[in-house]
């Protein structure tokens, strides 16, 4: 198992209702499931890890900030066309169609070029939706927020804001 690099921590967004639903779960249950929108740095990312959350459709409350945490307890195994899996925070079961049962994959025609394609991948791309379970989901206090410019520098942030589409693994700036 990967030791914990206690400068490095997962940071994913998620909506606030998702949020304040998942601490609800988190407090009853002692986890909570979330859905990272794909794997990211999941699998990069030893359990024990601290995971640092921005609240997204936060309306006047959302701040270019992490202002949520958690810790990090795994990967939760899901593939395409598979149920949801339990433990999700029901706002975002409510707003999510149950998974449709997996399609095989296309075959191409044995005359077509089987070259791949030379497009530059995105790794902040979401792909297949992921999961991870956390426990410990806590709003941090306003006067311990870790803002954008303390998670990433701007040149990789884009500007004022960093809010991850897949959850990232980072060295938090000093």
């Amino acid at each position: 198992m990967t030791e914990i690099d206690p400068d490095r921590t997962l940071v994913l967004a998620m909506p606030l209702r998702h949020l304040e639903a998942g601490a609800a779960v988190c407090g009853a249950e002692g986890s909570v499931v979330l859905p990272a929108g794909g794997p990211g740095d999941i699998d990069d990312t030893p359990r024990g890890s601290r995971v640092l959350v921005i609240a997204t459709e936060a309306g006047d409350a959302e701040v270019p900030a992490a202002t949520w945490s958690a810790v990090f307890a795994g990967r939760v195994t899901h593939a395409p066309g598979d149920p949801w899996p339990a433990g999700l925070p029901a706002t975002w079961v409510e707003e999510h169609d149950a998974p449709e049962p997996a399609s095989p994959p296309p075959t191409l025609p044995e005359d077509e070029d089987e070259e791949e394609d030379e497009e530059e991948e995105d790794d902040d791309l979401p792909g297949p939706q992921s999961f991870l379970r956390i426990t410990a989901l806590v709003p941090i206090p306003r006067d311990r927020w870790i803002f954008a410019n303390e998670l990433v520098p701007k040149q990789r942030r884009g500007g004022r804001s960093f809010v991850p589409h897949v959850p990232r693994l980072i060295r938090v700036i000093d």
